[in-house]
């Protein structure tokens, strides 16, 4: 047995796969994809940041309109799809409170995607108006390139990482037994926590260690903010199947 790894430590790493392979089986989700779903956003953080080592690889990777930025588009429009027809199926079930917290989820999700592909600028090649253009990063027709909204989503993004990942953890381990289905619409399984931490620690380095934004530093967020768009679909999808279930 290596140095410093005891069976207390094999017990702990057994007991959390085990935890994580009971959240799959409260989902309806097989133990192999829940390991899949909750490895890939850390395993893709490493292969991301070595991918760097290859520019031209890395671009095609992390750039504008290349394979990151359409995954986010793809993640964010289905989450918004998906927590769309959650709010229809709340509202139809009298649980206003929820409809309304799901129209919210649907609606922010919808803005995020429109906003990862510059609402179709590119794709239709419009002009940027000029007032739009003094005041946006990269002269497109986008609210979250302007500085000020900018940091506000930035800490946005921090707080739901946080809350999704490290405060999912501690809120089912305090309240393991599902006495209501409210605790799994409001906060995500496990296995789709790492998914969310990887877009904390992510937001959480750029405010106090690269506070300053080089060429690496923001391209390599696209995983991130993919990780955050894969949590949010997969979640959205979940409930969706769960509230349509008898």
């Amino acid at each position: 047995m290596p140095a410093g790894r005891g069976p207390g430590h094999v017990t702990r790493v057994g007991a959390f796969w085990a935890q994580l392979q009971h959240e799959a089986s409260a989902w309806g989700v097989s133990p192999r994809l829940a390991k899949g779903l909750f490895l890939l956003p850390l395993v893709g953080s490493v292969l991301v940041v070595v991918a760097r080592a290859d520019k031209a690889v890395f671009r095609a990777v992390a750039d504008e309109d290349r394979l990151l930025e359409w995954l986010q588009f793809v993640g964010f429009a289905a989450a918004s799809v998906f927590a769309l027809a959650c709010a229809w199926r709340l509202r139809r079930q009298g649980r206003r409170t929820l409809a309304l917290a799901y129209l919210l989820f649907a609606l922010g999700c919808f803005f995020i995607a429109g906003e990862e592909i510059a609402w179709g600028q590119r794709l239709l090649g419009f002009g940027t108006p000029e007032t739009l253009e003094r005041i946006n990063d990269q002269e497109e027709v986008t609210v979250h390139n302007i500085n000020s909204v900018q940091n506000r989503a930035n800490a946005v993004f921090l707080l739901v990482g946080l809350y999704a990942s490290v405060g999912a953890w501690l809120i089912r381990r305090r309240v393991p037994v599902r006495a209501s289905d409210a605790l799994d619409l409001l906060v995500p399984p496990l296995f789709l926590t790492a998914a969310f931490f990887v877009i904390f620690v992510y937001k959480l380095l750029r405010y106090t260690l690269f506070p300053e934004s080089g060429f690496t530093i923001t391209q390599v967020g696209e995983w991130p903010e993919f990780c955050l768009a894969l949590g949010f679909s997969a979640h959205a999808f979940l409930v969706w199947r769960r509230l349509a279930e008898p």
